[in-house]
């Protein structure tokens, strides 16, 4: 065998039912202990490629298969299942759909026992993997009481402690806070130098692959587009995102820098905030820039009209014990536009699921338009507070998309006319047009994630409450999400986000709330708490990369957009 650990010539594949292929003519090679990364837009095949390289397809999906797959020198198709996962882990894009036991700490050991490890090598892996994940003393924990993030650490630590050989990850750190997502690359980078573990990861932060990884490959419509070392990919600004992928901040701050400047080809870009900031002294050494705080870059202002919901001393205890809200004071107002954020288990879903009376509290008082939640129906509720699920599939039961968006409204008792000329609308709005008559388990994650938007806006609630909106969504669809909300704010809806995608935060909210432990350690206008780092970093987030760059220029530049940076070292350049 040579020193390839996968080799793929000419894939494709189609999933049975389906007209049009997925992947098309993929010729990949991966070489023993490189670190690939996979980017690209929402259905562009990514997640398929992943299951094909672990055999998943075509042994357990069915569809047509052409080419040939050869991972540790196995041809996958005249290879089992079993024997090509011996050296291959695989973390999946949704960790609920690999749990197959009742406690974390079984779900690690898990792989290993099924390869026959010794006792002590399996307690010492566990207990090694989910050190390393967060995850100590979480052991007896069923999967169920975890939060989205957590549920992927588990996933993470269950692949961790095999020590493959091959290590596949999908989206990994789609569910993970800022601090989180670093992490986890942390640890695949040391897997990979200390254990010679080759890693091909799927992701949508581009900011870590274009630190860790040696290449990245960028597939759109089920081609291979692009495959090239990330500073060379990413300098690419202009067609990436017409593909609908965006490079670092940094990176295009200064390629659209360098263009204003009349030098379009620049031998150089950085792709981290360190790199960005020697460039910065390097460019702009003797040149006068300053942070003048105009009316564009003044605070964004909250909601100012009556309380919509409000905490009053709200303590949440769950029935195993745990404090979740630990004495919660807050008041959401009329025409808001909130973002709540923290690290994963923070308390952020508790909070958003007491705003719809999901849980009452166990002590204090939750009031929605001035009504305490525990003397409220549902129903009333929901006619006013509209909740999007972080997992749509716990909000999806009906047979197609049309019927779906239309249950609700059945139950309003509106007439058909009216409920096919809303569902027509929200599908039109969110992406969705063309798949009404498809089932809600024949969408991809981000599909269904828009559908379950799409269930509860068709009510037209006063306030919407959305938990990770943008989870598996790529750029293009994930600002699309939030334009909507923006839009439905300036309409006169409330609009409350549960996100740790800090970039869409900066951009759309106007106000911000830090959790921490059960606590809200931070409240109020976007520019004020995304640019408080230190609160930040003690729920384990970080500002977006365009803002740490500019607090590191100066720390009174309190820089929010990549549009903002542009305007104040573009007017550099004209003053130079």
């Amino acid at each position: 065998m040579n020193g390839n650990v996968v080799e793929v010539k000419g894939l494709w594949w189609k999933y049975q039912g389906n007209v049009d292929w997925v992947l098309k003519d993929i010729n990949l090679t991966v070489r023993k202990g490189e670190f690939v990364g996979i980017i690209g837009p929402s259905g562009a095949g990514k997640t398929t490629l992943c299951l094909a390289l672990t055999g998943i397809i075509p042994h357990s999906i069915r569809g047509e298969f052409r080419g040939e797959i050869r991972v540790h020198g196995k041809n996958t198709l005249n290879t089992t299942l079993t024997s090509i996962m011996e050296d291959v882990g695989i973390v999946f894009q949704d960790p609920d759909i690999q749990f197959i036991t009742m406690r974390v700490l079984d779900e690690v050991v898990f792989p290993l026992e099924n390869m026959g490890a010794p006792r002590d090598l399996i307690k010492e892996r566990a207990e090694w993997a989910l050190n390393i994940v967060g995850l100590r003393g979480f052991e007896e924990k069923h999967p169920s009481e975890l939060s989205g993030g957590q549920k992927q650490r588990v996933a993470i630590a269950s692949m961790l402690a095999k020590l493959p050989k091959l290590l596949i990850l999908d989206e990994p750190t789609s569910d993970l806070d800022p601090i989180g997502k670093m992490e986890v690359f942390k640890v695949l980078e040391k897997l990979r130098t200390d254990y010679d573990v080759t890693l091909i990861v799927v992701e949508h932060n581009v900011e870590e692959l274009a630190k860790f990884a040696d290449r990245i490959i960028l597939l759109t419509e089920g081609r291979i587009v692009f495959d090239e070392p990330p500073r060379r990919l990413f300098s690419k600004c202009t067609e990436l995102r017409k593909i609908g992928v965006y490079p670092p901040q940094v990176t295009e701050l200064f390629y659209r820098l360098n263009s204003l400047s009349g030098n379009s080809r620049s031998l150089f870009l950085p792709l981290t905030v360190e790199e960005a900031y020697k460039l910065f002294r390097k460019q702009f050494s003797g040149k006068s820039i300053t942070m003048e705080f105009s009316e564009e870059f003044s605070e964004s202002l909250t909601g100012s009209g009556r309380s919509v919901v409000e905490f009053q001393n709200v303590k949440y205890i769950y029935p195993d014990g745990t404090l979740a809200l630990n004495g919660i004071n807050l008041t959401i107002r009329e025409g808001d536009f909130m973002a709540i954020v923290g690290a994963n288990g923070s308390g952020k879903t508790t909070l958003a699921k007491h705003m719809v009376g999901i849980l009452k509290p166990t002590e204090g008082r939750v009031l929605v338009f001035g009504k305490d939640t525990r003397t409220m129906k549902a129903s009333e509720i929901a006619l006013n507070v509209g909740y999007v699920y972080q997992n749509p599939d716990h909000q999806l039961f009906c047979t197609t998309v049309f019927e779906e968006c239309a249950y609700a409204l059945r139950n309003m008792g509106l007439d058909e006319d009216e409920i096919e000329e809303r569902v027509h609308e929200v599908l039109d709005k969110l992406g969705l047009k063309g798949l009404e008559s498809t089932p809600p388990y024949f969408l991809s994650k981000g599909q269904r994630q828009r559908l379950a938007v799409a269930t509860v806006l068709v009510m037209k609630p006063k306030v919407l409450v959305v938990d990770e909106p943008t989870t598996g969504q790529d750029h293009i669809q994930s600002e699309s999400i939030m334009k909507l909300l923006e839009k439905l704010n300036s309409e006169g809806t409330t609009i409350v986000v549960i996100t740790h995608d800090m970039r869409l935060v900066a951009e759309y909210a106007k106000r911000v709330t830090v959790m921490y432990n059960g606590l809200i350690i931070a409240d109020g206008p976007t520019r004020k708490v995304i640019t408080s780092t230190r609160d930040l970093l003690k729920s384990s987030l970080n500002p977006p990369q365009i803002t740490r760059f500019f607090l590191k220029v100066n720390p009174n530049m309190r820089v929010l957009t990549l549009e903002e940076g542009l305007r104040i070292l573009g007017g550099g350049i004209n003053r130079g």
